[in-house]
Formats: C-alpha cells, structure tokens, sequence
C-alpha cells in the first residue's frame, strides 16, 4: 500500500528535536512512506471513482482511497466553562496542586487539565496515559481528606516507528530556547550492548543540562534499548539528578543487555568533560556560528570516510596522521573544531591539539549528527505517477493498450520459494548462503533471506546485479531483509557476469602469512566467486605457508631447509596476526571473537574456494628459495611461476596483491 504522511510542522514527533527526530524520517521513508513535511493540507476532492484528491499548500496533490485525519488533541473545556471554572494560559482547566479547580469541590484530571512543566515551571498541555493515571490518585485521595500533591509532569513518552524507537523525557533545546532558559547539549551514538556481542545498533542519546549541570531533558532514538536509557534518565531527572550523578550511576550490565560503560553514563562522561571545560562541545546548529567566527574545521575521519561525505569547508588529516601533520594546521586559528563519524575520535584529537595549545572543542555527535541536523534524514523521493483516469489502462509509445493484452513472462506452476536465515553471519556468509541457494533453484524461483549484518543490505544488491537476479524487495531495518527472483531467461543485462569475459575472473596474489590479513584474502575470495567470479589464488613467499599441510611431513631436507620449515608457520591454523599478537593473547582473541561473530574459519574459506571451482597456484620461485616440497602443501594445489600469475590477471580486471 502506497502511504504518504503530510506534516505541517518541518518534522514529525514534534516532542523531539529535529536532529533526533531525523532518525524517525529515515525509517519512514525506509519502509517507504512519502514525506510531505512543512506542507499542510488545502483541500480534499471526492472523485466520480470515489477516491480523493488532496491538495496541499503548496500546491502538490495526491491521490488517495483513504484519507486518516491523525492532527492532534486540544481540551474539551465546554462543560468547565459552562460551570464557571478557570481556564488556563495554555486552554487547559486551571489546577492548583492538590488538582483542585477554581472551584475547591471540584477537580479535574488527565488531558483536560493544564500542568506545570517539571522542569520548566511553565504551564503545559502535556496529554499522556500515565500522568493522567497517577493524577487521579492524587485527586481520590485528596478527595478523602489526604493531603497529596502532584509535582508536575516531565514528559516522559516513547513510540514505535515500524523498528525504530524514540523516546523523550523533560525538555527540549526547542522549548528551552523558547522560554529562554539557558543550556548545553551533547549527543552520542553507542552501541545498545556490548559491540563485540552479536546484535549491537546505534542509540542515538542527546542529553540537555544546564551551564552547572542540572539535567534538563533526554532524548534518544534506535532500534534497541531505547526505552531503559530513557527510563533510567527519567528517573535521574525526577530525583535532581545532574551530570556528575549520571557518571556514578551502577547499571545492569551483560554483554547482550549493555556495556561496562553504558550509554547513560557516556552520556554524562561527555557532558562532564563538557562542563568542565576538559572537552568542550559545539552543536551542529551552532556550527555555522563558530565558522564564521574564524574557527577552523577538521575532519579526522579515514580518507574511505571522507569520500562519502565531509562538511564543506573542513580540512582533512586522519587520527593516526595528526602528530605528525599539526604543522598544517593555521597557526593563527582563534579555535579548531573536531569531528569524526560519533565524536570518540573527535575527542581524541581535541585532546592531542589541546595539548600541543590549540584552542579546541569538538563537534558533538560528530558527523552523524552534523548530517541529520542538516538533512533532517530527509532524502529525495521519486515523484510518484498520477493515477490514471483508468486504472486499467496503460499507454505505451504505440495506442493505449489495457494492462491484461500487455505481454508479461509467467512463472511456471512449479516456481519455489527458498528461505535462507544468515543472521549471525558476517561478510562474506551471507553472500555465501547466497550462492548455495542459487544452485538449488530454477527459473522464477525466489529467493528470501535474511541477515544481521548492515552491510548486506548494499552487498545483496551488487550480488543479484552480478548474477542477473530481479531484486522484488529489499529492507533494511534492524535486520535486512531481501527477496531475489531467478530469471526465467538468460538476462542480457550489463550486470550479469558473462563466462569467458574479463569481467569474469579475479586474481588474489597472497604475499603474508599474516592471520589477519589472510582472512582479509579468503573472504575477498568467497565474496567474489559468489558473485560469479572464477578465482585464481597465486602464492609467493611467506604466503606459501598458508597451504602448508598442519601435521609434520617427512622428507628430506638440507640443513637451511629444515631451519626455515621450524621458523615458518605450517599452514593456515598456525598463523598470527601482524599486530597485536602479544605472545598469542592476541591472535586467541581474534580467533574466539571470530567464533562468537560466526566469521568462518580461515581453513574453512579455503575449502569454500576451493570447492567452488577456485585455482590455488604456488610459486615454484618461492617453493625452491624458501625449501618447502610439493608433499608438504594441501590437495589441490597447482605449482606456477610468474607467467601463469600474469596469465590469470590477463583475463580479469580485479587483481589484489595482499
């Protein structure tokens, strides 16, 4: 069903502000709703077919069978009036704070009633199930001779858009501003649990306190743990709380449930740091403020980052590079404003210039926020066709035909549907499944699967493009979703990989016998030949050892042989990472993380390689210099020099040299 939701204000969710409540539109338009924000609505028009025609302000108009008017609620006050009570600044009944009217035998509760704000002191129209409740326990027993008192409301409230929560409690930079109250903000994007645990998404936290730290609102938005962060800070706010309480507060931790340090306490680390002048903040709307003051804008995110996007104007130096390239930076700068993808490596290198006596604060939220602040999450929408005045006609180039003459290809009878659960698998196992289940269907089939890994979101795409599937849905969410259909012709797309063509094969030359950097090898290996790609495999060096078999193989050996076989790593389970092996702990870790992330073993990517039809060369060159023998290397292996290597890459244009 086509949905379009019109919003008068330049946002929905109107309790949050702009920056968070960006999170809401992206996962509306992701499921396909067409927003119409800061439009309103003109007029409707009932059509002879009895649909409606909606006009908006601005002149757009949309086709509907079904109009939902969802505009709000305001008090009922007729019958107070009538009664003679008073009523409010905001139209709500007037209530002193025992719930009382102006009239002291009568009192009134729940969305008629106006409230004072508990954390503004202002009067408000704050309209929840849960006040409501508790207010009319306060009015019964005030009505039996108690002597209760309602102490506000703070707004507390969350909703559901399709995966996403977002929540609220206290007050917003939107109506701090108004009233003029003066604040700070900060925002950041943990994970909701331990990042090394399976699972783990963004909860976008923005967190609004005073210039001495007071709390004075919450908000977050995410597709986990969204409501106990908000939950736990409601509760901080109602009981004084400030930001250094947020640093002691004790939470309940396990890897699945949270982290060490959990999103609540970095909420407060950084707002901490803030006050404290240790790590001062800029918000992204007052970005444009500080550059035109003469700061200076520094983008320490790595050059893949910043070629999807950078705020204009910014000068790029990587986090690792910035020792020893602060010599670029202008001398003269009044202050440098960092920023990185969330704001961790932001406030790292606001640190390392602070230290070297620049004037610095960093840019909270980093780029992601930055960018929601400036597109409110908000993407351009293809302008959706007309209805037509037949909706059972369709013209062509040549005269207008009806959609039943229209020549369609059919599905046979016999068409399936396979269903393929990769949740829990990482790069390149989905991708992997993939291809197990393109094997085992025919034309017209569908393929459906689903995976916990965000990046297959982009990766299924490029996978149908290659194999000339027709992608028939396609979701991302909390998982990612995706439906392929296997065509019922060979596709003569510019896509689909045609065997023989250059585009067909791939060479990986392996040079290191490095843990890490041959799993990078294997899984680029399985990733392409999913894709379609014949795989050769070329083997020099300390990359030989790779295919040496694990056991002791008896042979004879000359004495430089043998030394070099006991320095060497014998074949893939003995290897070690490039970095951070720390005698072993290192290397165990990564092995243990990559059985708990279910990233499948390297000698289990080599056999996946191998058994798709992949070509694993060793180089004769490097055999003879390093003393390693044919009867030490795994089955299937092929011997080669340079002129085969040469040979494969001749045939394709990806070649990698690892």
């Amino acid at each position: 069903v086509d949905v379009a939701l019109v919003e008068m204000l330049p946002q929905v969710l109107a309790f949050l502000d702009p920056d968070i409540a960006a999170y809401a539109h992206q996962e509306l338009q992701m499921h396909g709703v067409d927003l119409h924000l800061g439009d309103g609505v003109k007029s409707f028009a009932k059509n002879v077919d009895s649909t409606l025609t909606v006009t908006l302000t601005s002149g757009t108009q949309l086709a509907a069978d079904m109009v939902i008017l969802a505009i709000g609620v305001r008090p009922n006050t007729q019958t107070a009036e009538h009664a003679g009570l008073t009523i409010g600044t905001s139209h709500g009944v007037l209530v002193d704070e025992h719930l009382r009217t102006s009239d002291p035998d009568i009192y009134a509760i729940g969305d008629v009633i106006e409230v004072e704000h508990f954390v503004t002191k202002s009067k408000a129209l704050i309209p929840l199930a849960g006040p409501a409740n508790r207010q009319a326990r306060i009015a019964a027993n005030n009505i039996i001779g108690r002597d209760d008192i309602y102490k506000g409301t703070q707004g507390t409230s969350i909703v559901k858009v399709f995966d996403l929560a977002a929540g609220a409690t206290g007050a917003s930079a939107a109506l701090l501003t108004k009233l003029g109250i003066p604040f700070r903000s900060v925002t950041i994007h943990p994970g909701s649990h331990a990042g090394y645990y399976p699972g783990s998404t963004p909860v976008h936290i923005k967190l609004l306190y005073s210039p001495e730290g007071k709390l004075f609102g919450a908000q977050a938005a995410g597709y986990d743990g969204v409501d106990k962060r908000i939950d736990v800070l409601a509760t901080a706010m109602r009981l004084g709380a400030t930001v250094d309480d947020l640093t002691d507060l004790e939470l309940a931790y396990a890897p699945p449930y949270g982290s060490a340090k959990d999103p609540v306490n970095m909420a407060g680390f950084v707002a901490q740091n803030d006050l404290e002048n240790l790590a001062p903040v800029v918000t992204p709307d007052h970005l444009a403020e500080e550059l035109a003051k003469g700061a200076v804008l520094l983008d320490v995110r790595e050059p893949e980052e910043t070629s999807c996007g950078i705020i204009p104007g910014a000068l790029t130096i990587p986090l690792p590079e910035l020792r020893n390239r602060i010599g670029e930076l202008p001398a003269g700068a009044k202050i440098i404003l960092t920023y990185c993808k969330a704001g961790l490596r932001g406030y790292v290198a606001q640190r390392i210039l602070a230290q070297n006596g620049f004037q610095v604060a960093n840019l909270t939220g980093g780029y992601t926020s930055w960018e929601a602040s400036v597109t409110h999450g908000v993407e351009e929408q293809p302008t959706r066709p007309e209805r037509e005045a037949d909706d059972q006609q369709t013209c062509t180039s040549g005269p207008c035909v009806t959609k039943a003459e229209l020549p369609a290809p059919r599905a046979p009878v016999s068409a399936k549907t396979v269903e393929i659960d990769a949740c829990g698998l990482q790069c390149p196992g989905p991708l992997l499944k993939l291809k197990e289940a393109l094997a085992q269907t025919g034309p017209g089939d569908l393929i459906k699967v689903t995976a916990s890994d965000p990046g297959f979101y982009a990766d299924v795409a490029a996978f149908a493009q290659a194999q000339g599937l027709e992608v028939v849905d396609r979701q991302r969410g909390k998982l990612v979703t995706a439906t392929l259909r296997k065509p019922l012709q060979a596709a003569a797309t510019a896509g689909v990989v045609v065997p023989g063509k250059a585009d067909d094969h791939a060479t990986i030359i392996v040079f290191s016998n490095d843990l890490d950097k041959v799993i990078a090898a294997f899984i680029i290996a399985n990733g392409a030949q999913a894709m379609g790609k014949k795989i050769s495999m070329f083997f020099t060096f300390w990359g030989l050892n790779v295919l040496r078999k694990d056991e002791n193989v008896r042979i004879k050996k000359t004495f430089i042989e043998r030394m070099f076989g006991m320095m060497m790593p014998r074949g893939a389970t003995h290897l070690i990472l490039s970095k951070m092996h720390m005698m072993g702990m290192g290397t165990r870790m990564i092995l243990s993380l990559m059985k708990k992330y279910n990233v499948t073993p390297v000698e289990a990517m080599m056999r996946s390689v191998l058994d798709g039809g992949g070509t694993f060369i060793a180089c004769t060159m490097s055999m003879n210099l390093m003393g390693i023998h044919r009867e030490e290397l795994i089955d299937g292996i092929e011997e080669g020099g340079v002129a085969t290597m040469l040979g494969d890459a001749d045939q394709g244009h990806i070649n990698f040299f690892i």
